[in-house]
């Protein structure tokens, strides 16, 4: 059996590879992201490697064995599944539905999330951009190009931004929502703001938030 934290570490450290494209995560991007020192992570890594649902390469990084990315597709496919259900069908705002998702996602069985996602009309994507995995893992590809990385004059569409409550309470503020579209006027690299404009109106946002946006360069 694993418990809640296990599960949380696994998914975490799919996701990472997902975005990263990479199939070893370090330690050190784990407590990036999930917050806690390394000497946490390194406990944890010990507990599910003796589980066989890690392996750890020393001085090279964790990959998910057979057993672990199983365990993680299954927890990332409820997890979003949960998020298009509470936002499409209950109306609760994107930067509200990750703390019920997560609770949701550790008590739901697979008959009930395939009989919800299949109500919710097999959708690719959740509210936040990041993409559905199938059953086999399987999923439509994910945008990591962020909007940090854009010229001045480029044009660039967002597809997806970090699940983060205060990120997506910011971007209720400044109205920025995913697909919209917008050309980069100006960066202003040493105080790190970009200026950027949706044809009707201009915004100021900082290089942390833009780091946080992703998507595709408009042709």
């Amino acid at each position: 059996m694993m418990n809640r934290a296990e599960e949380d570490y696994i998914k975490t450290i799919y996701e990472l590879t997902i975005e990263k494209k990479q199939p070893l995560m370090k330690t050190n991007e784990l407590s990036e992201r999930l917050g806690f020192s390394d000497q946490s992570i390194n406990e944890m890594i010990k507990k599910l490697e003796k589980k066989n649902l890690v392996s750890f390469i020393p001085y090279k990084g964790i990959s998910l064995t057979n057993k672990g990315k199983q365990v993680a597709i299954r927890m990332v496919r409820a997890h979003r599944i949960w998020e298009v259900f509470l936002t499409e069908k209950l109306g609760m705002p994107w930067e509200s539905v990750h703390v019920d998702a997560e609770m949701l996602e550790h008590a739901t069985s697979p008959e009930v999330l395939e009989k919800l996602y299949h109500y919710l009309g097999d959708p690719k994507y959740c509210q936040h951009g990041n993409p559905i995995p199938n059953l086999k893992g399987q999923m439509n590809p994910i945008s990591v190009t962020s909007l940090d990385e854009m010229n001045i004059g480029d044009t660039f569409k967002i597809t997806r931004v970090m699940d983060y409550k205060e990120l997506l309470v910011y971007l209720n503020q400044h109205e920025i929502k995913l697909n919209d579209t917008y050309q980069i006027k100006s960066k202003d690299t040493f105080n790190g703001l970009l200026i950027i404009s949706d044809h009707q109106k201009e915004k100021t946002i900082t290089v942390k938030t833009a780091k946080m946006l992703f998507g595709h360069k408009m042709s």
